[in-house]
């Protein structure tokens, strides 16, 4: 086989991936959950707050957005739909529109708790306007060090208002 033929058949196979992908993506079989209303800043889709654990974080990052614009969201989940966990946040802070869109000042949290079936996933996707207040590094050692500590103790709570409070500060 010929390099042409062989690039060829390399690029009909992208856009037959492509097309499949984008078939899959039509007809719904990936979700992200709905943009919640009334509007919050923690969805707890899994579960693993307490009522009091929720308010009391939803009550921070709503003062902390008032008093600086930007928003850091929280999303607990018991699975991304097929998604990398980068991607499920990703998507989440753009079609939720969490932070400002004139600044791109947006932080979005996902959990997705460990089960008998599946790891758990964590991730902090971070609007383009953070990033030189909030580098990927930076998102990564806060999951390391602040959130991956707590969740080993089954303490969702704590190493997701760790995290919080170190973006607070960086961001």
């Amino acid at each position: 086989m010929s390099a042409i033929s062989r690039k060829h058949g390399f690029t009909a196979l992208k856009m037959f991936s492509a097309a499949i992908a984008m078939l899959l993506w039509c007809t719904g079989t990936y979700a992200i959950p709905a943009k919640p209303s009334p509007e919050r800043l923690v969805n707890d889709f899994a579960g693993v707050f307490t009522s009091a654990q929720t308010a009391t974080l939803e009550n921070a990052l709503v003062a902390y957005s008032d008093s600086t614009s930007t928003q850091i969201a929280i999303v607990t989940t018991t699975d991304l739909e097929g998604y990398q966990a980068a991607e499920y946040a990703t998507r989440i802070g753009l079609e939720w529109g969490v932070g400002s869109s004139k600044f791109d000042n947006g932080i979005v949290i996902l959990v997705k708790p460990k089960t008998a079936e599946s790891g758990g996933k964590v991730f902090i996707a971070v609007g383009y306007g953070l990033e030189g207040a909030v580098p990927d590094a930076y998102a990564k050692r806060i999951i390391n060090n602040e959130m991956i500590p707590h969740f080993m103790e089954n303490d969702y709570f704590g190493g997701v208002e760790s995290a919080c409070l170190t973006l607070m500060k960086l961001a």
